[in-house]
């Protein structure tokens, strides 16, 4: 079917944009919907919700019967229609809709006097049973904003008109749209094109951030051997306390806190999420579980194999800034170190597996609350600690990462519509390892088994350094309301645990003494071992005894030392 699109943001103060879908009639019964998640985001966010004014017409200017069919799909019937002059087949009608847009997240449109974010799935109608051949888009916006950034291909006629055109449906949902008067610049990669934009306050300085960036591109292209796309998007929004990215096929969404690129530690996160979300690319965009494609927009996609999906790009985000000469090995182990630490003090790692990690993200990771650490575990956080653990064991027989990397590019130019298995992926491993190496691999994956890291660290001459003080823990995590305390989660089996104290909980005494924020900041010094405290509690707005008995803490991890620095660096960095 042949569609265009209109899109138009006409007073961006109230935040809608105007969208109005050309479509020819081939059928008497036509369906459109607007999808209910997007991909790379595995949660259902109803972005109908945010529908306003649904219509559809003929040229003539004749309403057509519409029905509203469930939350996001809706039927056309001309057949029903009473009309004076119905159309015939071959000639155009069109569906008009408003879509309120005033969420700033990667997978969220955002309006407002500043700018125009548009993130595909959550203000573009699809047709039902319909495929759509190249359908073309037009952008239309107050002449105060002077740029727009996308990855669709430009076929504009000329300078003061904004038409684009995808091949299909799925690129052009895959397209995210910047409009405003950001900052914009760029740089090429073997020839290639690659646009830079950022809205928002950013203390590095642009310059910085260009080379850092292509420097990433550098590496992580080299690393695959291929740079599969025309042209590439960055799109950055710098805004204070956002964090986070989404991955499309030619363009990336990153969100970050530009004021904060000063503070090394979180530069070099902003270098990961940069990393990270280009590494999609080639993994998610191209290499894919079988289930995540072709997408159903309506309704969930489910999948066992996140732990390739983000474990493997978590693992390689660091990995590839490190080699990249961005991060030290100093800066790569404190960062490992954190990671493993963090595992540790999930106690849902004891109960589901990577498998089901991933399978339960649509009700887990992507809606959390005050007992998912309890009940599960990131395939994130564990999947990247797994393939380093992988990379630990190829190691010792001479292989690395990269080889893995291009097995499963070399799968995919094969048979590029077909998503990858597991079973292919354990069977590249084993060629790379042998049987020991893909069965353990596979247990990783598979069980809740615990993983012995220092064993696989020793094995490429690290050694962990464990802080021998003893931290009086509480065993819950806060949260602050000016200087009020309030429990945010509690660990599974920890003292507040075993005391009854709930997520929600106001902290208002401990020991008889008043506890705010800085007694709290303090508690490590002053709370003993072994000793039961009493806690005044508010909760639901009533007054709560519970007697606590505070326990060591976790044995963190002080340092990750080399102990065969040469031997690390060659297998870490790749030289």
């Amino acid at each position: 079917m042949q569609a265009h699109y209109l899109v138009t943001v006409k007073d961006p103060k109230n935040h809608l944009v105007s969208v109005t879908l050309n479509l020819k009639k081939d059928r008497e019964r036509v369906e459109v919907f607007l999808p209910s998640w997007s991909p790379g985001s595995y949660l259902i966010r109803e972005y109908a919700r945010h529908i306003q004014n649904l219509r559809a017409e003929q040229q003539n200017g004749e309403i057509l019967w519409c029905e509203q069919m469930d939350k996001g799909r809706f039927a056309i019937d001309f057949s029903k229609s009473d009309l004076n002059a119905p159309i015939q087949m071959g000639q155009d009608f069109s569906i008009s809709y408003d879509v309120y847009c005033h969420e700033m997240t990667v997978r969220t449109s955002h309006i407002d006097e500043s700018h125009a974010f548009l993130h595909g799935p959550s203000y573009l109608m699809g047709v039902a049973h319909a495929p759509l051949n190249s359908p073309t888009i037009e952008f239309r916006f107050p002449p105060l904003w002077s740029k727009l950034a996308t990855g669709l291909e430009d076929i504009s006629p000329k300078r003061n008109v904004f038409l684009y055109r995808a091949k299909n449906y799925d690129e052009l949902l895959d397209s995210p749209v910047e409009i405003g008067c950001h900052e914009s610049d760029g740089f090429a990669t073997g020839g290639i094109p690659h646009h830079l934009n950022f809205y928002g306050p950013i203390s590095s300085p642009l310059s910085t951030l260009k080379k850092d960036i292509k420097t990433i591109v550098e590496t992580v292209s080299k690393t695959w051997g291929d740079i599969p796309y025309e042209q590439y998007v960055f799109i950055t929004h710098s805004v204070p306390d956002l964090y986070g990215g989404l991955e499309h096929h030619n363009s990336t969404v990153l969100h970050f806190d530009g004021t904060q690129m000063n503070d090394r530690e979180k530069y070099l996160g902003w270098l990961e999420l940069v990393a990270h979300e280009y590494f999609h690319t080639w993994n998610v965009k191209r290499i894919r579980p079988v289930e995540l494609g072709p997408f159903d927009y309506e309704r969930e996609n489910y999948t066992s194999m996140h732990w390739l999906t983000e474990g493997l790009t978590s693992f390689m985000d660091g990995l590839l800034v490190l080699r990249s000469g961005l991060m030290s090995l100093e800066e790569y182990l404190k960062k490992l170190a954190r990671e493993i630490d963090a595992l540790a003090q999930t106690p849902g790692r004891k109960f589901h597996s990577l498998e089901q990690s991933s399978f339960n993200a649509w009700i887990k990771l992507y809606r959390p609350d005050e007992n998912t650490q309890n009940s599960s575990v990131s395939y994130y956080l564990k999947g990247g600690l797994v393939f380093f653990a992988l990379q630990c064991m190829l190691a010792q027989k001479k292989r690395d990462m990269v080889d893995l990397l291009h097995l499963l590019w070399k799968r995919y130019k094969k048979d590029p519509d077909r998503g990858v298995l597991a079973h292919e992926v354990y069977e590249m491993i084993e060629s790379l390892g042998g049987p020991t190496i893909r069965e353990s691999f596979e247990t990783f994956v598979s069980t809740t088994r615990e993983i012995d890291f220092e064993a696989h660290l020793a094995s490429i001459g690290l050694e962990v350094v464990r802080d021998e003080e003893v931290t009086p823990t509480l065993g819950a995590r806060v949260k602050f309301n000016g200087d009020r305390v309030l429990i945010d989660r509690v660990i599974l089996d920890g003292p507040a645990y075993r005391a009854g104290l709930n997520g929600g909980d106001e902290i208002l005494f401990v020991g008889g003494v008043r506890f705010l924020r800085k007694q709290w900041e303090r508690l490590s010094k002053t709370a003993r071992v072994g000793e039961a405290t009493s806690i005044l509690l508010s909760r639901l707005g009533r007054p709560v005894e519970a007697q606590v008995i505070f326990e060591q803490g976790p044995q963190k991890i002080k340092e990750i030392l080399c102990r065969d620095r040469a031997k690390a660096l060659k297998i870490l960095k790749g030289n």
